[in-house]
C-alpha cells in the first residue's frame, strides 16, 4: 500500500502525511485543520517552530495558498504544543 506523501512549507522535505500537519485558509487566517477535512488547499506543515518559522520567512503558507495568508494565529491556540494536529 502507497502511504501519501506531502512536502513542508517551512523546511520543504517531504514526508508521510501522517508526520506532518495540515493547515487551512479561513478568512485570510491560517487555522489547524486536524481532522483534514476542511475543504480548500491545504498546506502541511512539521509539528515542529523551526519549520514554522522557516514558513514565515520563506512565505510558504502564502506559496501554498497562493495568495496572502497570515499563520499569527497559529502561537494563539500554542501550536504546536497545542491542540493543532494529531
Amino acid at each position: 500500500m502507497v502511504t501519501p506523501r506531502r512536502t513542508c512549507v517551512g523546511c520543504r522535505q517531504e514526508a508521510e502525511q501522517a508526520e506532518l500537519r495540515r493547515f487551512v485558509l479561513r478568512q485570510g487566517r491560517v487555522v489547524a485543520d486536524p481532522d483534514r477535512s476542511e475543504p480548500g488547499r491545504g498546506a502541511w506543515l512539521h509539528p515542529d517552530p523551526a519549520c514554522l518559522e522557516l514558513a514565515r520567512k520563506r512565505g510558504g503558507f502564502a506559496r501554498s495558498f497562493r495568495g496572502a495568508a497570515n499563520p499569527d494565529a497559529l502561537e494563539a491556540t500554542g501550536w504546536p504544543e497545542g491542540g493543532a494536529g494529531r
